[in-house]
């Protein structure tokens, strides 16, 4: 993914795909995603049901992205050619373009997917659910079985009671 995301840097697939992977954006966030939901002060995005800290190769991006397009459109994926918002089929399918030219057989779901667990391992599942907006309970469904043996340290982790 680190090798697809040098490849696309500044493009609307970057940027796509670095709000996917790195942020947990589904399709549709990711098509109705505006500017003043990018916080760049406090380094959030700040989503009707969540907010989501901005890594800081995305927030790079994002800052380059704003200032070329900003005063464009208030949506922060837009394409370059026409400088209009994309429909969610052409967010699914620059994605899909992108990943496949790189060998990932993977959609933007699995890229969520991927990010969910990833929450779950390094901060336990009351923060993956907070950045996530789903319930400890969805995810536990969801990914208890891909984590056993971590479940516990997890458990400790997050604080305790999930």
């Amino acid at each position: 993914m680190r090798r697809i995301l040098e490849r696309y840097s500044n493009s609307p697939a970057g940027m796509i795909l670095r709000l996917a992977w790195l942020h947990g954006l589904g399709r549709k966030e990711l098509n109705e995603l505006t500017w003043d939901q990018v916080d760049f002060e406090t380094g959030n995005l700040t989503l009707p049901d969540r907010t989501v800290p901005i890594e800081e190769s995305t927030a790079k991006c994002l800052a380059d992205r704003y200032k070329n397009y900003s005063a464009v459109s208030p949506r922060v994926v837009i394409a370059d050619r026409g400088k209009k918002p994309m429909t969610p089929e052409n967010v699914s399918r620059l994605a899909k373009n992108a990943l496949d030219s790189e060998g990932q057989k993977v959609s933007l779901m699995d890229l969520r997917h991927d990010w969910l667990l990833r929450q779950i391992e390094a901060h336990g599942w009351a923060y993956a659910a907070k950045v996530s907006g789903l319930a400890v309970s969805s995810l536990r469904g969801q990914f208890g079985s891909c984590l056993k043996g971590k479940q516990d340290q997890n458990f400790a982790i997050s604080g305790g009671k999930n």
